[in-house]
C-alpha cells in the first residue's frame, strides 16, 4: 500500500512539472471565420507552410480580433493546411501600439514567414509551431488563440 502511494505522488510530480506558457496580454474576445474557399485572401493561407494573414480590421460586423489584432498562420503539423492564430500585440508592451511583424522570408509569392518581431522592442517570436515562443528578446509568449474546424470544407473558426 505505501509502494502505491509513493508512486502516486510520482506520477502526480513528473506530470505537473510543465513549462507554464505565458502571456501578459489581456484577454479580449475573439471570433473570426476564416473560408479557403471564399475569401481570396484567405486562400493565400493554402500555399504552404509559413504563409500568414495579419487581421487588423474587421471583415464582418460579428468579428473580434482580440486584442492586438489576429497572425493566422498555416504552421507545421500532421495536416497539408494547419491553422495557428496568434494576438499580433507583443507580450513585452503588452500595448496595441506595439504589434509584432511577421519576418517575410518570401522573395515572390505569397508571404511567407517562420517567425516575427517586435519593432519596438526587438523580441523575435516562433509562430511556425502554434505556440508563439519567445526565440530571443522576451520570456513571455504570444497569445494563441483556438482554431477549429468548421463542418464546412475550408472553413476555420479563430476563437478564444
Amino acid at each position: 500500500m505505501k509502494n502505491l502511494i509513493i508512486s502516486i505522488l510520482l506520477i502526480c510530480i513528473v506530470f505537473s512539472c510543465k513549462e507554464e506558457i505565458y502571456s501578459t496580454i489581456p484577454t479580449a474576445p475573439v471570433s473570426y471565420k476564416l473560408n479557403l474557399n471564399l475569401y481570396e485572401a484567405d486562400a493565400r493561407l493554402n500555399a504552404g507552410v509559413g504563409t500568414y494573414l495579419c487581421i487588423t480590421q474587421k471583415r464582418l460586423e460579428t468579428d473580434r480580433l482580440g486584442f492586438g489584432g489576429l497572425l493566422i498562420v498555416n504552421g507545421i503539423g500532421e495536416e497539408a493546411v494547419n491553422i495557428y492564430a496568434y494576438d499580433l500585440a507583443c507580450p513585452n508592451e503588452a500595448s496595441r501600439n506595439a504589434l509584432v511583424v511577421p519576418e517575410n522570408i518570401s522573395e515572390a509569392g505569397s508571404p511567407t514567414a517562420i517567425t516575427a518581431k517586435c519593432p519596438k522592442c526587438g523580441a523575435v517570436f516562433n509562430i511556425i509551431d502554434g505556440y508563439g515562443t519567445p526565440q530571443s528578446g522576451s520570456k513571455y509568449y504570444l497569445r494563441a488563440y483556438r482554431v477549429m474546424k468548421t463542418m464546412n470544407n475550408g472553413e476555420y473558426l479563430v476563437a478564444q
